[in-house]
Formats: C-alpha cells, sequence, structure tokens
C-alpha cells in the first residue's frame, strides 16, 4: 500500500497556512515517538491495525490510533480500508533498513536534551548566547562529553545524515581520485570517509575526531578499508594529522564562531600539503527572501552552539584569514556544498 504525501490546497488561507506551521512542534515530537517505538520498522512487512501495534510496542491502543492518525494527515503512514496502517514514501525513511533512513534524526530533534533549548529561543535572542548553555548549564559538546547517551543519540543522528545518499552526493560531485591521502577532520563514525575510500581503491584516508567518537567507527575496520585507512584520535583545536594532500570537514565550521572556527581552520593550513586541497561541506546561505534551509539551520545554530551558517562571500574571508583561497563553491543535489580552497603561499 502507497499514499502520496498530503500536499497543501492551493487555497490555502494566509492563516491556516501560519497556525500549521506554529503547531509544527505537534508534528516534531509524533514523528520522533513513532520512530523511537519502532512503528515503521513493524510495518516494513505487512500493514498492521492499531491494536497490533500497540501490542507490539506496549502501549495504549486507542491512544496510538490517535498518533497515528495525526502523522497520517502529513502523509506519514496511512490508514486502509481495513482499517491497518501501512506505508507511505515518507514513514518508509523511518525504517532502521532503509537505504535513506531519517529515524535516528527524528528520534534527536524529539529528545529532551535538544528540544528544551528551543523553549528559551527568547534568552538566545536576548543574548547572543546559546540557549542550550542555559538551559543545561554546559555547552553542547561538553554536555555530550557528560551523558553517554544522549551522546550515542547525536553521533547516531550525524551517522544517520552522512549516510542518507548525502556521502554519495559529496563522492559525485567531487573529483577525489586526485588525491593520494585525504583526512576527514571531526569525521565522527566515519560514513563519508567510507564512501570516500569506497569509490577510490587507491586513496589513503584518516578518521580524525574525539577518542569516544572514533571508537564507534566499526565500518572503517572492516578488511576491504582497513589496510587502506587511519583512525586517529584528536582535539581539532590542538592540532590534525599532517602530510596530507586532501582535507575534508562536514558540517563542522558552522559549529563554530569564527574565532574557534580560525583555530580549526588554521591548523589545517600547517598540515596541508603546499599543493593539498581542502574541502568543506557547509549550508550556504542564499540572500534573504528565498526559500532556504539554511536558514533554519541558522536558528539551529543560535539556539544550540556558538556557530552560525555563513554566505559564500564570509566563507572566502573566513578561509583568507586562515591562509586559504576558495576556489569554487559546488553545489550538490542536497541543501549542502562543496567548498573548495586552496593553500596560499
Amino acid at each position: 500500500m502507497k499514499a502520496k504525501a498530503i500536499a497543501q490546497p492551493s487555497g490555502i488561507t494566509p492563516e491556516l497556512a501560519l497556525y500549521q506551521m506554529a503547531v509544527g512542534h505537534y508534528f516534531s515530537r509524533a514523528l520522533a515517538l513513532a520512530a523511537k517505538l519502532g512503528i515503521a520498522d513493524l510495518l516494513d512487512k505487512t500493514p498492521q491495525s492499531a491494536d497490533e501495534l500497540a501490542q507490539a510496542t506496549e502501549t495504549h491502543a486507542p491512544s496510538l490510533r490517535r498518533l497515528l492518525f495525526t502523522l497520517a494527515s502529513i502523509g506519514i503512514f496511512a490508514e486502509d480500508t481495513a482499517g491497518k496502517f501501512g506505508h507511505t514514501p515518507l514513514s518508509e525513511t523511518l525504517s532502521r533498513e532503509h537505504p535513506q533512513s531519517v529515524r535516528n534524526l527524528a528520534i534527536m530533534c524529539g529528545s529532551e536534551f535538544y528540544w528544551r533549548p528551543w523553549g528559551e529561543l527568547r534568552e538566545a535572542v536576548r543574548t547572543g548566547r546559546p540557549a542550550f548553555d542555559h538551559v543545561h548549564g554546559a555547552s553542547f559538546f561538553e554536555y555530550l562529553a557528560a551523558h553517554s547517551d544522549d551522546a550515542a543519540i547525536f553521533n547516531g543522528a550525524m551517522t544517520s545524515f552522512s549516510s542518507t545518499g548525502l556521502s554519495g552526493m559529496i563522492v559525485a560531485a567531487s573529483d577525489f581520485s586526485r588525491f593520494e591521502r585525504i583526512v576527514d577532520v571531526g569525521g565522527g563514525h566515519g560514513a563519508l570517509l567510507y564512501a570516500i575510500l569506497s569509490a577510490n581503491p587507491r586513496l589513503h584516508g584518516v578518521l580524525a575526531d574525539m577518542p569516544s567518537v572514533v571508537a564507534e567507527a566499526a565500518s572503517l575496520r572492516e578488511a576491504e578499508i582497513a589496510g587502506r585507512c587511519e583512525i586517529v584520535a584528536i582535539d581539532f583545536f590542538h592540532s590534525v594529522p599532517d602530510g596530507a594532500d586532501g582535507y575534508v570537514m562536514k558540517s563542522i565550521i558552522h559549529d563554530w564562531e569564527d574565532a574557534d572556527a580560525l583555530k580549526i581552520l588554521k591548523n589545517c593550513r600547517r598540515a596541508i600539503r603546499p599543493d593539498g586541497r581542502l574541502l568543506l561541506i557547509e549550508l550556504v546561505l542564499k540572500a534573504p527572501n528565498q526559500p532556504d534551509p539554511a536558514r533554519s539551520a541558522d536558528l539551529e545554530m543560535l539556539v544550540m552552539l556558538k556557530g552560525r551558517e555563513r554566505t559564500e562571500a564570509e566563507f572566502r574571508a573566513l578561509l583568507g584569514e586562515a591562509g586559504f583561497a576558495l576556489i569554487r563553491v559546488i553545489p550538490t543535489a542536497r541543501a549542502a556544498s562543496i567548498i573548495r580552497a586552496s593553500p596560499r603561499s
């Protein structure tokens, strides 16, 4: 059973459109709960009734039915004429085994540690400091270092985000065959580096991230890749592995304000070969008043971290101060772009 995602009626009034935006957090929390309960996984083989799903998830059947009806109203799951719920194209991506699964990301967005700071958005706007710090009494990464369960949720979401086709698009959009050795700085569990090395069998790679993060880089320890991959625990504010001709950072620079971003970039500049290339995978802000997913991501940076999304001109200036020259911004099929830079003499 397939059902199309419900489209907005063309004649929707401005007040109803705004109302639907205002209650968006209803859907976010409902989506996160469905993901955590594993509803999509239970429906992978066959449609099931709310009673069957409630028994499998140890929930209250009438209440679960209401949750499912709410999600079905926006195209996530659909009830058939027999009263059984099945998949839609949207709900399929909540399954663990879906090649573009967003299950972990949905769970993170509905996790208490993540959504509570949004309740203090006013504090962030008033002070210019992260609401996350105000709520939790620690910065985002300090908090994760002290809360392993939430860190696992975050790392799982980031790995999921890299694995949902983005890594393949990055590999397709940029020629990595020119490199001899590439370092993935802050590369998490190694999803992007795995894709790069798999597509370039003569390339050697280094995964560099915090000790607790690289410890979970299981895919890079597989026999096919292991002989061409080194895993190094680092603090990228202190140093990065040196001597490579390629350095890649995905969604790292946007986490930090300019001063901290410059520390990371300058460490890469000191480490890179003179003929090397730096590749930043980041959102690049469009001009104002355009539909732009980078704008909501920029607000997320305000709430959660001290970082920000940047325009191409801002990236050019930041890279220039760090000793790089921006060569080109390459769009991908996703919102992210590949920012290519070379070391300046």
